[in-house]
């Protein structure tokens, strides 16, 4: 699975979320692996995006 800034909404195939006023568009075939996931960015050279499970510690070693 790969993530990437968009910001072009394609209604028959993608679903769009908003939380604290950031859009998220995804495709509905990712729906169930990001249900329940925190999705981070950061941003910097060595920056990208992050997917953790709620409440786990960031040390587990899982990033799913």
């Amino acid at each position: 699975m790969a993530l990437a800034l968009d910001e072009s909404l394609k209604e028959d195939r993608d679903l769009l979320e908003q939380n604290d006023g950031v859009s998220f568009i995804y495709e509905k075939t990712i729906a169930p692996f990001v249900d329940g996931k925190v999705i981070d960015y950061q941003g910097g050279p060595q920056g990208g995006f992050t997917i953790k499970s709620e409440g786990l510690d960031s040390n587990c070693g899982s990033c799913c």
